[in-house]
């Protein structure tokens, strides 16, 4: 089967990541760091890597469609 969606910064062919599984992969991520927030200030700075990683998730499964180009590593925007 093959994919027509193109990169628009290489070209090249643009593969499709499942969208739900980054959807709730990505709320995980978020809903964790309410747990780790509470406990201790410790753990402040794993919290923001989980906010940021959870927010990248949910954009590139809203926005970007979850396409991915393996030649230049970027997720096209809309």
């Amino acid at each position: 089967m093959e994919n027509s969606v193109r990169c628009p910064s290489c070209g090249n062919e643009l593969l499709q990541k499942s969208r739900a599984k980054l959807f709730v992969v990505g709320v995980i991520a978020m809903g964790a760091t309410a747990g780790c927030f509470f406990l201790s200030p410790i753990y402040w700075i794993a919290t923001s890597f989980l906010v940021l990683i959870g927010g990248f998730l949910i954009a590139w499964s809203t926005l970007g469609k979850g396409l991915w180009c393996r030649h230049c590593k970027k997720f096209p925007v809309l």
